[in-house]
């Protein structure tokens, strides 16, 4: 039986384009997911989209030589995933290849199906040519952060509004060592999704503390990122 093709054969040739002209440096992509056994199941350790999401993860990077894709089983090699924060499955860690797990601070938790897919191509565009598409002033308030900044962005495929915010969260987390953004596919991940409330998306939870719904500007999530993550100077 012909196992079918998670990326139409369309959009393969439009992304091998896309990736030839735009992609300039490597990129790693470190993908946790769990070798699941047709014959046995472990309770607890189901994953539904993994192997979905292992296919489409490996058709996107036969599309470019300067995607280098690992595969990690999240139970078997419980070490990595430590190493790299993961703590659900699947997830997808984007990084400059030579970041190691210092640069794990973009991750995708979920499969990037629909148009997620677009959010997910415009990383690996930005970490690639190490173009942020942040403005500059922007990056440069973003320097003045000094404490550690969790961005979360609960996301859905289906959802057209959501690829936008995930590209700005994912690029403040690329500007600073101090940030890290996770987007959160909550169709995977319900019972996560429902303990933060989250009743539409896009929905943002920054450290915890800041939440709101709906699509946000470059501005309006980085004022927010600057409340959470820039300790006041103490007076001399």
């Amino acid at each position: 039986m012909v196992q079918q093709s998670m990326i139409p054969d369309q959009d393969k040739s439009q992304l091998k384009r896309t990736f030839r002209k735009d992609l300039k440096s490597g990129i790693a992509v470190t993908l946790f997911t769990h070798k699941t056994s047709s014959v046995l199941t472990v309770p607890g350790r189901e994953c539904r989209y993994c192997p979905q999401t292992e296919q489409l993860m490996e058709e996107l990077a036969s599309l470019s030589p300067k995607i280098a894709l690992e595969t990690v089983d999240f139970y078997q090699d419980p070490e990595t995933a430590q190493d790299y924060a993961v703590s659900r499955i699947p997830a997808i860690v984007l990084a400059a290849p030579d970041a190691g797990t210092a640069g794990s601070r973009v991750k995708f938790y979920g499969i990037p199906s629909g148009y997620l897919t677009l959010a997910l191509v415009e990383d690996i565009k930005t970490i690639s040519r190490r173009v942020s598409p942040l403005s500059n002033e922007s990056r440069k308030q973003l320097r003045q952060v000094n404490r550690g900044v969790h961005i979360q962005v609960f996301v859905t495929p289906t959802d057209p509004t959501c690829p936008e915010l995930a590209k700005l969260a994912h690029a403040m987390a690329l500007e600073n060592s101090n940030i890290k953004s996770d987007v959160v596919e909550i169709q995977e991940f319900p019972a996560m999704a429902q303990s933060y409330g989250v009743r539409s998306v896009p929905f943002t939870v920054i450290n915890e503390q800041y939440r709101f719904a709906g699509p946000a500007t470059e501005a309006q999530l980085l004022e927010t990122v600057l409340q959470a993550g820039v300790e006041p100077q103490a007076a001399a």
